[in-house]
């Protein structure tokens, strides 16, 4: 005599629930990842706003922005207590200042275009300065000048 009562699950409905399962976590670790990269964008961002106001500090009390190659001695310990690094690569933020010292550009490198709204994305403040970096309104690199 057959069973015909037999419990469990065939093997089409297993195949069926493990690629569903499979779907659901690709899903799932595809927006993780995103969510991660416009983090690390956020960080960066708010990181050269932070910069940027200890160059204002600095140029308050002197009347010209510091020299291109003396950012760290000329900002860390009376401004900032460390120079910002990108949480990606851990290297600092692009700083490029004019020949008479009244005017910069900081940039950094984002993951998404859509990592900053579309005001903390001006075009570039001062081409003559940025000529080695490539502010971009609507593209990956985030710059600002003197506010």
């Amino acid at each position: 005599m057959k069973n015909s009562n037999k419990k469990g699950f065939t093997l089409v409905e297993l195949l069926i629930v493990i690629a569903i399962i499979s779907i659901l976590t690709a899903l799932i670790i595809t927006n993780i990842y995103s969510s991660r990269g416009k983090a690390r964008d956020a960080k960066r961002i708010s990181d050269i706003a932070q910069l940027q106001l200890a160059l204002e500090q600095y140029f308050n009390k002197f009347g010209v922005y510091p020299d291109s190659n003396n950012l760290q001695t000329s900002l860390v310990s009376d401004y900032i207590s460390v120079l910002p690094k990108d949480p990606d690569s851990g290297l600092t933020y692009t700083y490029k200042s004019s020949n008479d010292k009244y005017d910069y550009v900081l940039s950094a490198n984002l993951e998404y275009v859509n990592g900053a709204t579309a005001d903390s994305l001006p075009e570039d403040p001062y081409p003559d300065i940025s000529e080695n970096i490539s502010c971009d309104p609507i593209g990956l690199v985030y710059c600002v000048g003197p506010k």
